[in-house]
């Protein structure tokens, strides 16, 4: 009985590593699968704003050739009709802005504005490049939970 082997104990720690090997081999897939989803989420998003913003420079461009227009020709109206006349919705009399609101996904929204300036170099100056929630996030607390005492 001198060649009496044993291999359970052997046996037993190669199944245990086995298996730790195969559970940290599927949390690395499962991590890898989250990153790819975050990652899609990020470039969709980046997607959604760059195309949003090249609305915003198609609006400007816009905005610019009409404000142009109402300065170019005011006529017997006034500066402000003109730019009533030609920009239309966009232009806040009372402000003396020219705003638009691009929508965006997730009530999400690309709020652009220009001030009308009356003298100077420039026709307008860029006072609000912005994206901001149009949706009001309202904060879950209903579920009860423990306050330590």
């Amino acid at each position: 009985m001198k060649g009496r082997m044993n291999i359970g104990s052997t046996s037993l720690i190669l199944i245990f590593i086995v298996l730790c090997l195969a559970t940290f081999g599927l949390l690395s897939l499962s991590s890898a699968k989250g990153d790819w989803n975050l990652a899609q989420k990020g470039a969709a998003s980046a997607r959604i704003y760059y195309q949003a913003d090249s609305d915003g420079e198609n609006f400007l461009k816009m905005a610019d050739e009409k404000i142009k227009e109402a300065f170019s020709a005011p006529g017997e109206e006034g500066l402000e009709n003109a730019l009533e006349k030609t920009l239309g919705d966009y232009y806040r009399a009372d402000s003396g802005t020219v705003e638009t609101d691009i929508p965006m996904e997730y009530g999400q929204v690309l709020h652009i504005a220009l001030q009308v300036t009356k003298e100077g170099k420039n026709l307008y100056e860029i006072s609000e490049w912005k994206v901001f929630n149009q949706d009001e996030y309202e904060i879950d607390d209903s579920m009860p939970v423990w306050t330590g005492g």
